[in-house]
């Protein structure tokens, strides 16, 4: 059994601090980093964790697609409820009972402390989970497909395919280590937040408008990456070669590879795809704007900051070679001459392009900012990800769904809520549960979402 002693100190901390102020507090703050940073999520804590605070009805709920509590909840808020009808209370038995096998073909993976790899677990209700939980109490839970047999009799079955799982995107925060220079590696801070949110925006838009699916739950993946979950049954039910054209379809700028024509045409003012020219402008340039345009020389990424301004006189010039306009290229690196230690006057670079400027800043903007995406994550259905609601185990941050208003302003390192609160409450803020109920009242309301 793992020694109490961390959280007798820590309350003892946190129950002086009521008489001697922000001392104890620093103490206690200071304290918990270095449980933290020794890796301490032990079985004490996470035991709690799961039998107290982890939202277990819901995340089965979800991933059964049982809309029953969604569409009580609604009847709940609607002016005049109607009474149940025989016939309605039938199906939804059988919806409930469909859940239920739903649920149970769905594989749960656990990572146990000490890096110990349990997959093709199954469970058929929120109580079987919650239980093997407190039991296993692992530091981390993927969710996988939904199989053709539940995936703890694999063994014993000649064959188990993946059927459906969500269309899923993991942008990272190290894939952009070549273009951010406030972070690196596993760091994020409020300033590298920006690619994260412009990424997310950027293929909401695309998935909405040009795809047409409806139900899609940013989370905040817990350290330094933000994961997209596609609902809609129509997402859950694309073939892997169909999930690899739509991500075929999506990617513009792949790091470390020559596929960007899209620069390239940016560039040679040639017609670009309205969907790339619309989230161009409404989102990429908007983005780009606050992180190297508008902020501080406090800012590594500012223009107004030696390394920020090599990064974007590099994207500027990288852009150019991609297209044909070598008169404009030749022109700029005339005029902007640029050094190591330099910095960037925007007015003065805008000049210098001439009237190529709006086209090349655009394409400079593509490779600086668009998406990078994991492939694998999005294109095959048995990959795992991690399941919303768990506590990262390096920095003991909520994995947590955002709504979508608020994703541009949300800050990784203070806004998540840490394991130390939630232990101290003995519950989660609904402010994270909101985005996944509120989704899944959405999906209640949609005929075309029944499984």
């Amino acid at each position: 059994m793992p020694s109490l002693f961390p959280f007798c100190f820590f309350f003892a901390l946190n129950f002086l601090s009521l008489f001697f102020g922000s001392v104890y507090e620093c103490a206690s703050s200071l304290f918990f980093v270095l449980v933290v940073a020794r890796g301490m999520l032990d079985e004490v804590q996470l035991r709690e964790f799961y039998e107290f605070v982890y939202p277990v009805e819901l995340v089965t709920q979800w991933l059964s697609y049982d809309f029953s509590a969604a569409e009580k909840t609604a009847d709940m808020t609607s002016a005049a409820p109607s009474p149940p009808v025989l016939e309605d209370v039938v199906k939804k038995e059988q919806r409930n009972i469909a859940a239920e096998g739903y649920l149970a073909r769905r594989e749960f993976c656990f990572t146990l402390l000490g890096d110990i790899f349990s997959r093709f677990r199954s469970y058929s209700t929120s109580a079987e989970l919650r239980r093997d939980l407190i039991r296993c109490f692992p530091e981390k839970i993927d969710v996988g497909a939904v199989y053709t047999i539940r995936p703890n009799q694999k063994q014993s079955a000649s064959s188990i395919l993946p059927l459906e799982r969500e269309l899923v995107f993991d942008i990272d925060m190290s894939d952009y280590d070549s273009v951010r220079s406030c972070c690196s590696g596993k760091s994020i801070c409020s300033y590298c937040w920006t690619w994260m949110a412009c990424a997310a925006h950027v293929l909401r838009r695309i998935l909405e408008e040009d795809f047409g699916f409806r139900h899609i739950l940013p989370v905040f993946s817990g350290r330094r990456g933000i994961h997209l979950w596609v609902c809609d049954r129509r997402a859950c039910k694309l073939h892997d070669d169909e999930r690899s054209a739509l991500v075929g379809y999506l990617t513009v700028v792949v790091p470390k590879a020559s596929r960007q024509v899209v620069v390239a045409e940016f560039v040679n003012g040639k017609p670009i795809h309205p969907t790339i020219r619309r989230v161009q402008r409404d989102v990429i340039d908007p983005a780009f704007t606050r992180l190297f345009l508008e902020s501080s020389e406090s800012n590594p990424n500012s223009v107004l900051h030696p390394k920020g301004a090599s990064v974007v006189y590099s994207a500027i010039v990288a852009a150019l070679k991609m297209g044909s306009r070598r008169d404009v290229e030749q022109r700029f690196t005339q005029q902007v001459p640029f050094e190591e230690g330099n910095v960037l006057d925007w007015a003065y670079v805008i000049r210098a392009l001439g009237d190529a400027a709006e086209n090349v800043t655009a394409a400079a903007q593509i490779l600086l900012m668009y998406p990078r995406l994991d492939e694998h994550v999005t294109t095959r259905r048995d990959h795992l990800l991690k399941l919303p609601f768990c506590v990262h185990p390096g920095t003991a941050s909520l994995c947590c769904p955002l709504e979508w208003d608020d994703v541009v302003s949300f800050n990784p390192l203070t806004d998540a809520p840490k394991l130390q609160e939630m232990l101290l409450n003995r519950h989660m803020d609904s402010k994270w549960l909101q985005p996944l109920k509120r989704m899944l009242e959405e999906m209640s309301l949609d005929v075309m979402e029944e499984r």
